[in-house]
């Protein structure tokens, strides 16, 4: 008998829970990220969203500037949806010290919840850190319905971070392994970041659905005039990588061209990039200025250790994607996942030697024709991660097929 305790206690707990009903509303929220910080992401998801439910009153809630930077991205996409959302803005509250945060993040996740509860809403965090994700698990009630984006994040489960107490207590695997709320479900960006959840942590599956990354693409451009140039998007650490590849690539090819469409932090990495790599900056970029360095390059490269970003998205092949420029990349599950589904629009390198050689075989063979098709196969491949497309998928990923 003691094994149906368990069992009437969660029949229970679904008899409480609400049915679902019609125009249920949905409120999306933003707990953390503030100014354009992942606003490109939570416009399209918001995007997304709003063509899934069509008949449902949906909300946006976030802090001020970040509101204004989602809103102001789905009116380029989307006026017509954009003017549909309610926008909420949540001010800013003091607190820096860890205790200062933990109450303040306690309170915003008790306001979010108790709203819902008055107002009969699911919500839908686009992203969340350990600390709120610890703090949601700790307030849910069994009738709360809600939904949460892991990002990249889910990266320290393979590479715990090195933090003093308190800090190592809420880990995020700690968090994870944490009872899990009944009305609780996670959004994984890819089936290859479902795949390699590790053994010990199988038990999330079950709590958990996988949409694509949605983003907003440009239009495609005509190919940049000239020789080629080969470019790296974002944040290049301490840019030992690029650094090798070009150094051995214009050892043999000095007249190859290589641009860098972001920066390097550290001030001594910039310097030894430099002789190499043009446009070496050692802060980020404006919106603009970025825009238009990723316009003038022709190939793009992506360079990690191999078997990094099993349990994150890339940005940067993202930004290549956006740009249209065919890729040369270090196998990664990630990426694999994708052009292994379609026509590679891009070259697939096992180590960093087979990167140069590739970059110089790009630079002797480069013709528009071939060029042109590789753009088709970017396009198409593109098309996976459209709002539109996306819309399709996500109530199933949510659970949500009735609002």
């Amino acid at each position: 008998m003691a094994s149906a305790r368990p069992c009437a206690a969660r029949i229970r707990e679904l008899s409480a829970m609400p049915a679902p009903c019609k125009n249920t509303p949905l409120a999306v929220v933003e707990p953390q990220m503030e100014e354009l910080f992942h606003a490109p992401f939570n416009a399209a998801l918001l995007h997304a969203v709003l063509l899934a439910y069509p008949e449902t009153p949906i909300s946006f809630r976030a802090f001020p500037g970040h509101v204004q930077a989602v809103r102001a991205i789905l009116d380029e996409h989307a006026p017509a949806l954009a003017a549909k959302v309610e926008w909420r803005v949540v001010p800013h509250a003091p607190g820096n010290t860890l205790p200062g945060r933990w109450r303040r993040s306690a309170r915003a996740t008790r306001e979010v919840l108790d709203h819902a509860r008055r107002s009969q809403e699911r919500i839908l965090f686009c992203s969340i850190s350990r600390m709120q994700l610890l703090q949601l698990k700790r307030a849910m009630r069994p009738t709360d319905q809600v939904r949460t984006v892991l990002h990249g994040d889910l990266d320290q489960i393979e590479h715990p971070l090195r933090e003093a107490f308190p800090q190592r207590l809420f880990s995020l695997e700690r968090v994870l392994q944490r009872p899990h709320p009944l009305g609780l479900r996670y959004l994984l960006l890819g089936d290859s970041i479902r795949d390699h959840i590790p053994p010990r942590l199988q038990n999330l599956l079950p709590h958990s659905g996988v949409i694509d990354h949605p983003y907003h693409f440009l239009p495609l451009q005509p190919p940049p005039p000239g020789p080629p140039i080969f470019g790296i998007f974002g944040n290049c650490g301490d840019g030992r990588l690029l650094e090798t590849v070009a150094r051995t690539v214009k050892s043999s090819s000095p007249g190859i061209r290589f641009r860098l469409v972001g920066f390097v932090a550290d001030r001594q990495a910039a310097e030894r990039l430099r002789p190499f790599v043009e446009n070496v900056e050692t802060h980020p970029l404006l919106r603009e200025t970025f825009r238009q360095r990723a316009e003038t390059i022709t190939y793009a490269l992506w360079l990690a250790p191999p078997n990094s970003f099993r349990l994150r998205a890339s940005g940067t092949f993202f930004d290549a994607l956006a740009y249209a420029k065919p890729l040369i990349y270090i196998a990664n599950p990630y990426i694999d996942a994708y052009f292994t589904t379609t026509s590679a629009p891009g070259t697939r390198c096992s180590t960093l030697d087979d990167v140069a050689a590739a970059v110089q075989s790009a630079a002797a063979t480069h013709n528009p024709a071939a060029y042109t098709t590789q753009q088709a196969a970017i396009a198409r491949l593109r098309e996976r991660f459209s709002p539109i497309a996306l819309a399709g998928h996500l109530p199933a990923a949510l659970d949500w097929n009735h609002l």
